[in-house]
């Protein structure tokens, strides 16, 4: 046993008697390689593990920042509304009209009045605007127009309009001055209102 060691013990030490190939060579650095990535795998996956939950709870926060965002942005009116393509805007034009012919459904000295701030005020398509096509008026839906006065007793006044958007007619007309103050206001009677509404 022990002259069999010593033979062993002597093949080692010799090195004319081992012989290594390039075959020995390519499995040595394919047993290295396979040994480092199997640990830069572990690693990956052991930071991605202590990591996900931390990652998962940003990338929520962040959902919800740009939805805050947004939906602030939309309420104050940076954003334009949406509008479906088969929607139809409303044009100054159109509404003159409307609030024009509506006028001879009331009684004849509201259709005079109506009339005279239709003429007075709207007929010059540069001094007003649809400002809000979704506004209220005394909790009832309107359409709100609003301009400059540039001529007249009341130049230099701003004016506003409510409109019903179902009859056309005038809900509030006033007339403000550069402290806000009102100096002319012209209400139709709901009355006459509901009776246009009957008509129509």
């Amino acid at each position: 046993m022990d002259k069999q060691l010593k033979n062993l013990r002597a093949k080692m030490t010799d090195t004319k008697a081992v012989t290594f190939t390039p075959t020995h060579k390519n499995e040595v650095w394919k047993a290295v390689n396979r040994g480092a990535s199997s640990n830069i795998n572990d690693r990956f996956g052991k930071g991605l593990h202590q990591k996900a939950p931390a990652l998962l709870t940003y990338f929520t926060l962040l959902i919800l920042l740009v939805g805050t965002v947004f939906f602030a942005a939309s309420e104050s009116g940076i954003l334009p509304a949406n509008q479906s393509a088969h929607v139809h805007p409303l044009t100054e034009e159109e509404l003159y009209n409307n609030l024009w012919e509506s006028a001879s459904l009331t009684n004849p000295s509201d259709e005079e009045k109506i009339r005279s701030i239709a003429l007075s005020y709207l007929a010059n398509y540069d001094n007003w605007k649809i400002s809000n096509t979704e506004s209220y008026y005394q909790e009832q839906p309107a359409i709100l127009a609003q301009g400059k006065i540039t001529e007249g007793y009341f130049e230099k006044m701003t004016f506003s309009i409510w409109i019903d958007p179902e009859t056309g007619l005038p809900l509030n007309f006033v007339i403000r001055n550069q402290q806000s103050s009102i100096l002319e206001e012209f209400s139709l009677p709901n009355e006459a209102i509901a009776k246009v509404e009957q008509q129509k």
